[in-house]
């Protein structure tokens, strides 16, 4: 199995799968001509919101991983244009450093542009499409690049019209953020990190699994209430820190983690009458 790729470092579950075709553009014609030779494709940012269901993956799929060479951004007054596989953990300390606010808040979110764009990642009240100016996208059907102004783009809780689109690929973006005082900012970013510490888990995770439900209860109160913390199936385990959270205690595959999330779905199911969503992506 030597011609197969690990996927690990390029999910934060670091689930051990293998890939037979794995590609690390470094620019828009190079995903252009992937998009052209294959038919099934699936983008990796950080991997942040992702769930690889199989040990391996043959010439169904050919996997695109943007967070190792196409990830180039370039700040220019407080203007911010930046390429897909950018981390946000990355430009929350390169606009810090010049006294930009806005993308501070996604400090401790382990994503890329890309994957937030698609799913609206919000932390602590924000949404990263409040300092939007523009997202350009690649039609992988077409082959054709399109560049969409922030009007133009449908939007909401944990949701953009690029969600669920496997003809789409967001390749780059632009954001505007505000001068604040450089003080202002790092205070942020510590109160940020210390609340990281405190309430999750540092074991392997993609963050929160499931949107809040419409009766507005979080997930990791329902789950608490039912004393479901510290569950584990297989080696994936319910974060003994946060409810709403599924870790990898080490050798998790993606069928434990999924075995897991319908567990937590028919406990919520049988004894709140909710249904659960998740907000994380099975491959």
């Amino acid at each position: 199995m030597t011609q197969y790729i690990s996927l690990e470092k390029y999910n934060t579950y670091r689930i051990r799968s293998f890939a037979k075709n794995v590609y690390f553009p470094n620019s828009e014609e190079e995903i252009v001509n992937i998009a052209k030779n294959h038919n099934q494709l699936f983008f990796l940012g950080n991997g942040s919101n992702v769930i690889l269901s199989k040990e391996y993956y043959g010439d169904e799929i050919a996997f695109v991983v943007l967070c190792k060479n196409f990830n180039k951004f370039k700040i220019s007054g407080n203007r911010l244009s930046v390429e897909s596989g950018a981390l946000l953990q990355d430009l929350a300390l390169a606009t810090y450093e010049v006294g930009l606010s806005g993308i501070e808040t996604f400090y401790d979110v382990p994503a890329s542009v890309g994957g937030a764009l698609i799913m609206n990642a919000g932390a602590y009240g924000d949404e990263i499409y409040t300092f939007v100016k523009s997202v350009k996208v690649l039609d992988i059907k077409s082959c054709q690049i399109k560049e969409y102004q922030k009007a133009e783009i449908d939007y909401g809780y944990r949701y953009s019209m690029f969600k669920g689109d496997e003809n789409i690929c967001i390749l780059s973006a632009e954001f505007e953020f505000e001068k604040k005082p450089k003080a202002e900012i790092k205070a942020k970013l510590d109160d940020i990190y210390s609340r990281r510490l405190a309430n999750l888990p540092q074991k392997p995770t993609a963050g929160s699994v499931f949107k809040r439900p419409q009766a507005n209860v979080p997930v990791g109160v329902m789950v608490e209430e039912l004393g479901l913390k510290g569950k584990i199936i297989g080696d994936a385990q319910i974060s003994p820190k946060h409810g709403g959270i599924i870790v990898n205690n080490g050798h998790a595959t993606g069928a434990d983690i999924i075995r897991l999330i319908d567990y937590i779905k028919a406990q919520i199911l049988e004894h709140y009458n909710i249904n659960l969503h998740e907000e994380q992506i099975v491959v």
